[in-house]
C-alpha cells in the first residue's frame, strides 16, 4: 500500500493560492498531515483554475420593487443587473498560508539611542523623550509618585508603600506578594 503524498506549495503568487506557473517546491506532507493543516488554518488547497461567469443578481439601486424600477437606469427598467462571480476549481496540493505578524509595540531599540546620540537625529531623540513620558504615565496610574527631572518638586503625589508591620506582614519587608488570605492574623 502506497502511503499518499501532498505537495505544499510556499511559493508566492500574485492572487493567494493560485499556482500560475511551474514552481520548484519540493516539501511533501502526508494525507493527514495536509488534512491537518487545513484544520488549523495555515494551509489551504490550491487553486487550479478559475473562471468568471455572469449571473443575475437583484439591482442594488431599486432592489426590484416596482415603483422604483420604473425610474431606475441600472438596470434598465427590469429590478436585475448582470454581475461577475468567480469560480474555482481546487487542486490536492496545498499552500502555506502568510502567517499573520505579531504586532510591534512602541519601545526603544539600540538603534534609537545611536541615532539619537550619536548621529544626532531629531526624531529619534523625541521617540526617546515620548517613550519615557508614556512610561512616567503608566508608572503614575499603577501608583507610583512622580517629580520633576530638575527641580524634584512632585507632580503627582501618587500611593506610598505601606509602613513596615511585621503583625500584618505589610510593608517593604515583610510583604513578599502574599494575597491577604495568607497573612498572619
Amino acid at each position: 500500500m502506497e502511503i499518499r503524498k501532498i505537495r505544499v506549495h510556499t511559493c508566492n503568487s500574485r492572487i493567494e493560492g493560485y499556482i500560475e506557473t511551474k514552481c520548484s517546491c519540493r516539501k511533501f506532507v502526508t494525507q493527514e498531515k495536509a488534512e491537518q493543516l487545513e484544520e488549523d488554518g495555515s494551509a489551504a488547497k490550491i487553486i487550479i483554475s478559475y473562471r468568471t461567469i455572469q449571473i443575475d443578481a437583484v439591482c442594488p439601486m431599486c432592489e426590484g420593487v416596482d415603483r422604483f424600477m420604473k425610474s431606475c437606469h441600472l438596470c434598465s427598467k427590469s429590478g436585475v443587473v448582470l454581475q461577475d462571480k468567480v469560480l474555482f476549481e481546487y487542486g490536492d496540493d496545498i499552500y502555506m498560508r502568510p502567517f499573520l505578524k505579531t504586532p510591534r509595540t512602541a519601545t526603544i531599540e539600540e538603534e534609537h539611542i545611536e541615532y539619537a546620540y550619536i548621529k544626532g537625529d531629531k526624531d529619534a531623540i523625541r521617540r526617546i523623550e515620548l517613550y519615557h513620558e508614556l512610561e512616567q504615565f503608566n508608572l503614575g496610574r499603577q501608583g507610583a509618585e512622580l517629580r520633576d527631572g530638575n527641580t524634584k518638586k512632585v507632580i503627582f503625589e501618587g500611593t506610598p508603600e505601606p509602613e513596615n508591620d511585621p503583625k500584618t506582614g505589610t510593608g517593604r519587608d515583610y510583604d513578599y506578594g502574599r494575597g491577604a488570605a495568607q497573612l498572619p492574623r
